[in-house]
């Protein structure tokens, strides 16, 4: 048995708020304390400092994030020169260059680099550049002669891709690796969750069409791995999904795209391209077809859903099937940005949750920011609505969409607390329970995680300052993460 003492633990639950000691037994809190109790044990000493349950990332592409952070970070290039440069310093992944987080509106001139420019630097190595947001991406011609000997790509290969074309070639360098770097993969993953105070990580699995990829290798392998995964059947095959074992279907099965790339879903066109709605990725008979039978099969259902078009026609069959047949399922819209308060209040009513990224607030709707320049100022102020969708009851999960934003719970915290509309913010505390008790709820976990409380996981991480008061948590200094009681190692 450990006795941890002299801390000020914050428990993420109502009825006992804080403590000052915990013991732990078997990896399970087996009490508290508001002094240090005298009993047989190990005693670590905490030093005063605070203590939260550990953080819980509700939407991670870890596959991609950890492969990608062996390749090439295009992040905060200024010109193409500086882009090409890094690429040429970047290390090989076999007989591929894989580069990622490119914002090419940051590029002095304001655009992808083509295949020819690629092609005169790497003619015989398959290179893949993709999008901040996932949903663009450019590739060489090395590389799309590889692609189209499988299956054709009906657009110009020395332009942009995106949508279905976008996930193909992405997909298709995904399925070019090994087991040994599947997995290497995921251990880069769990080094990063542990380095941000992670202790769970909800993670996609899938190729987001009919292939559940390695699924089954990262079940048989979750023992290797020092913090929890809970993987989501990224695809539209139910039958393989309940075959593995799954019980949530999706995660980033699309519904529509993003703002960054024009595809992300709307009522009204983009305020920058006026003639474009964006596009719904699949027909209404399409989803009341998936979401029917996989919630007659008891799978939640979890469906990347951008803009205000795509989410409504998500919602639409989340509440159908939800009146028909009422289950405690917890159907998920992802990132859920864009929204209506009669949508919101339409999420409350029929148990719907969402998994949504305040880093995506910070990053991007800020004045004269991304969003201000895709949809204007009056739709930029309906994103990112965490008040709103707390006040009608709807449970939201914090989350990173980790590659596309950092993995790091403290900086979404810390988003969702300064939020650029101001009346959509949640009180500190509110905003510590989307990356703890709240993500927990989301998959089922709320009696073993994400609090600190009897009989729970004794996963927990210590922290130099309070969230709850500091006035910069997003810069907090972790101190040491334990899962299941056992002390992990912060990288």
């Amino acid at each position: 048995m450990k006795v941890f003492y002299n801390g000020k633990i914050i428990t993420m639950n109502k009825e006992v708020a804080t403590a000052a000691a915990m013991a732990v037994d078997n990896g399970k809190i087996i009490e508290l304390f508001n002094a240090k109790p005298e009993m047989p044990a190990e005693y670590i000493d905490l030093q005063g400092k605070w203590v939260l349950p550990g953080f819980i990332d509700t939407h991670t592409h870890s596959i991609s994030g950890g492969l990608y952070s062996m390749g090439v970070n295009l992040e905060h290039c200024n010109t193409l020169a500086e882009l090409f440069e890094r690429l040429t310093e970047g290390n090989l992944m076999g007989e591929m260059l894989i580069a990622w987080h490119l914002d090419e509106t940051e590029l002095r001139e304001k655009r992808f680099p083509t295949a020819a420019e690629l092609d005169k630097l790497f003619p015989d190595i398959a290179v893949l550049i993709r999008r901040v947001d996932g949903h663009s991406c450019v590739i060489n011609k090395c590389a799309a002669q590889q692609i189209t000997a499988i299956q054709p790509l009906k657009s110009d290969f020395n332009g942009t891709f995106r949508a279905r074309e976008n996930d193909q070639i992405v997909n298709w360098f995904h399925s070019s690796l090994d087991e040994e770097h599947i997995l290497k993969s995921y251990d880069n993953a769990a080094r990063h969750a542990i380095k941000y105070g992670h202790t769970t990580i909800h993670t996609m699995v899938g190729d987001g069409y009919n292939s559940l990829e390695h699924y089954s290798l990262l079940m048989a392998n979750m023992d290797r791995f020092p913090i929890e995964f809970i993987p989501y059947a990224q695809c539209f095959n139910i039958d393989a999904a309940l075959e593995a074992g799954a019980t949530r279907l999706g995660g980033c099965i699309l519904a529509d795209g993003s703002f960054g790339s024009h595809t992300a879903g709307l009522f009204e066109p983009y305020t920058d391209q006026p003639e474009n709605y964006g596009m719904l990725y699949h027909d209404d008979a399409h989803w009341e077809k998936i979401i029917r039978r996989a919630h007659a099969n008891d799978l939640q259902v979890a469906v990347h859903c951008i803009g205000d078009r795509a989410i409504s026609q998500i919602l639409k069959y989340y509440e159908k099937v939800q009146q028909e047949n009422p289950k405690d399922l917890r159907h998920m819209l992802i990132h859920n940005e864009l929204t209506s308060d009669k949508m919101i209040r339409r999420m409350g009513e029929n148990n719907i949750v969402a998994a949504m990224q305040p880093m995506f607030d910070r990053l991007w709707a800020g004045k004269d920011g991304l969003y201000e320049i895709v949809l204007g100022k009056e739709r930029t102020r309906r994103t990112t609505r965490l008040r709103s969708l707390r006040d009608a009851g709807v449970i939201i999960g914090g989350g990173s969409d980790w590659y596309v934003t950092e993995m790091d719970a403290l900086a979404g915290i810390d988003a969702a607390v300064r939020l650029h509309n101001p009346q959509e913010r949640l009180t500190p505390y509110e905003a510590v329970e989307l990356y703890t008790s709240h993500a927990a709820w989301l998959s089922h976990d709320e009696k073993r995680l994400g609090q600190l409380v009897k009989d729970y996981q004794a996963d927990f991480v210590v922290l130099e300052e309070s969230p709850l008061v500091s006035d910069d948590i997003a810069e907090i200094k972790i101190i040491d993460v334990y899962k299941n009681g056992e002390i992990l190692n912060v990288m």
